[in-house]
């Protein structure tokens, strides 16, 4: 890029749920004011944010309408579009041929190792031919429906239908939703242009459809499972078909970010170099440490917090570098969890913090207070930041 290009500006929007969604939406409301989202030339985007990433990108609707169609969604929520797939639709029954079928040999199967790998280890017999082949056969059992698939109906028919990944509808966008294969513990990435992960390579064929990449973008490990899809790669000029098995793009890169920095290699990675990043992040920030977390799902969700928060640390700061080494023109980050004291400066009608940073990830249905407190969060913070940090994108 030469120094006479115009500002480039890569957005990424992180994961959380619907709080991600309606903090980002207020952040997009403030994007769209200042006149920023129509620069925007490439979206990355997790979970969450992938869900209201790509009812924008995949739709030719105005701001306004767009607005209100989310806003809709929140109030509505999810999770009963998804029961609703699972009891009123062929996914039920899909799910449960899943469960008795595949989900029986699993276990017969798991036995059987167990005592394998025993009788291997205690006794010195030779099993280690037959546990590959019962591995080998475990793998490939069928997953014909699951609660993630009930999701990507859910989502196809509450706001993408059957659009593909590169039919993105704002002009000259580049759109990456960002998810985590399981099998490889790498990242794969749907995108406009490509989508594939660099232990698999690009896939061939017809485009995946938006609602099974925000899908498995969105599929929260603790609570849905993984979405088993076979794809046709091209990699290093041979083709071969592959299973894969992919979860939430949190677990890999929760900010979305990744794509977007300075100096990724593009042989091992997609990478879209731009002059500026606009980080949206929906985590509740600095952890209070009030409570023991002695039980098993508190331990392991805040143990995933914590992660989190570290490895988001590191990205920030590497951020804040390549804008000091002039990798980068300016980098903004608009984050839902910002100690209040900390702001440049606080309008008088602040949404706190403490009013928000707890609100939960689920898509349960939103009231009316809950969506309007997070979204005007979002929409103060991008304020101020674009005010102090984007002023050169704002000309």
């Amino acid at each position: 890029m030469s120094k006479n290009d115009g500002p480039s500006v890569g957005l990424a929007l992180s994961g959380g749920g619907a709080r991600a969604m309606a903090f980002h939406l207020g952040c997009l409301r403030a994007l769209h004011d200042r006149e920023i989202l129509g620069k925007v030339k490439v979206v990355s985007m997790v979970s969450g944010g992938s869900v209201i990433g790509a009812a924008w990108a995949y739709s030719d609707a105005t701001f306004e309408e767009f607005d209100g169609q989310v806003s809709a969604v929140l109030r509505h929520g999810l999770q009963w579009k998804i029961v609703r797939e699972v009891f009123c639709t062929w996914e039920g029954p899909k799910i449960v041929a899943t469960l008795l079928f595949t989900g029986t040999i699993s276990f017969l199967i798991a036995i059987v190792l167990f005592l394998l790998g025993k009788a291997r280890r205690w006794l010195g017999i030779g099993t280690g031919s037959v546990e590959g082949l019962l591995a080998m056969l475990s793998r490939r059992l069928p997953v014909w429906g699951s609660l993630t698939t009930a999701f990507e109906a859910a989502l196809a028919k509450a706001l993408f239908g059957d659009r593909r990944v590169d039919r993105v509808a704002r002009p000259h966008l580049v759109t990456i939703i960002n998810a985590c294969d399981l099998r490889t513990g790498t990242a794969f990435r749907f995108g406009s242009e490509r989508s594939g992960g660099w232990r698999y390579g690009s896939i061939v064929g017809a485009p995946p459809p938006v609602a099974k990449a925000v899908a498995a973008s969105a599929a929260f490990p603790i609570l849905l499972p993984p979405l088993v899809e076979k794809f046709e790669f091209e990699h290093k000029g041979s083709r071969r078909t592959n299973t894969v098995s992919l979860t939430d793009g949190g677990v890999f890169d929760n900010l979305g970010v990744a794509v977007l920095e300075p100096g990724r290699a593009p042989d091992y990675s997609f990478h879209y170099p731009v002059s500026h990043i606009i980080s949206l992040n929906a985590g509740g920030g600095q952890l209070e440490g009030e409570e023991r977390h002695f039980w098993w799902l508190g331990r392991v969700a805040r143990s995933f917090e914590a992660v989190h928060r570290k490895a988001q640390d590191a990205v920030y700061q590497r951020l804040h570098k390549y804008v000091e080494t002039g990798d980068l023109k300016g980098f903004g980050m608009v984050y839902l969890g910002q100690q209040d004291h900390r702001l440049p400066w606080r309008p008088a009608d602040l949404v706190p913090r403490a009013a928000v940073k707890d609100y939960p990830t689920d898509f349960a249905p939103m009231s009316e207070d809950d969506l309007r407190m997070l979204a005007a969060r979002g929409e103060q913070l991008t304020n101020l930041i674009a005010d102090r940090y984007l002023r050169d994108i704002m000309v």
